[in-house]
């Protein structure tokens, strides 16, 4: 990959965030009602002491927004949206994937081999149900292989993490069946 092909993906990546995530996150903080939010009577002052020194009415309002401004709705939301974005940067740079359960596919620069890879946002990204799953359409692709005599070896199918380095036991149980997590 040349280093013009690097700093448009980078460029992509955030325009992508100025046009997708940041607005969705603001239009999702804009939909916020007080009437929404279920308040816990025995824990709101406590968590305001806690955050702010006091149990102002500000602080309780800190203490209940906070958490929806920074928590796992704009995570979640990050991780639906990486994947769009993984998409659509694979069908412009030409390699996504048409097979079931693999996002793109890729030439490796190391060993020149065919790369068949799922794309997930995070190291936590995946619960035990989705390994089965990602196992399940890994195993089709083996059969897809064979039938059509593409030479596939295990460590051509790759479970993509885009950040973090301690996974979770899911992840570590995809790579005990021999497929890599990168």
């Amino acid at each position: 990959m040349t280093e013009a092909q690097k700093m448009a993906i980078i460029e992509s990546g955030k325009n992508y965030f100025r046009t997708s995530i940041i607005p969705n996150h603001i239009k999702n903080l804009q939909k916020l009602k007080l009437k929404d939010f279920d308040i816990n009577p025995f824990l709101i002052n406590y968590l305001a002491a806690f955050l702010c020194g006091d149990t102002t009415p500000e602080s309780m309002a800190k203490a209940l927004v906070y958490p929806r401004i920074l928590g796992t709705s704009v995570n979640t939301s990050f991780g639906q949206n990486i994947q769009i974005f993984i998409s659509q940067l694979a069908q412009v740079a030409g390699c996504a994937s048409g097979i079931d359960g693999v996002d793109i596919e890729f030439i490796d620069a190391i060993d020149g081999r065919k790369k068949y890879c799922q794309c997930k946002a995070g190291p936590q990204t995946i619960n035990k149900d989705d390994v089965d799953t990602i196992l399940g359409h890994f195993k089709r692709l083996i059969g897809k292989a064979r039938l059509d005599r593409i030479p596939l070896q295990l460590d051509d199918m790759i479970v993509g993490v885009l950040y973090g380095e301690r996974i979770s036991a899911n992840y570590k149980t995809i790579s005990l069946a021999s497929f890599k997590i990168c």
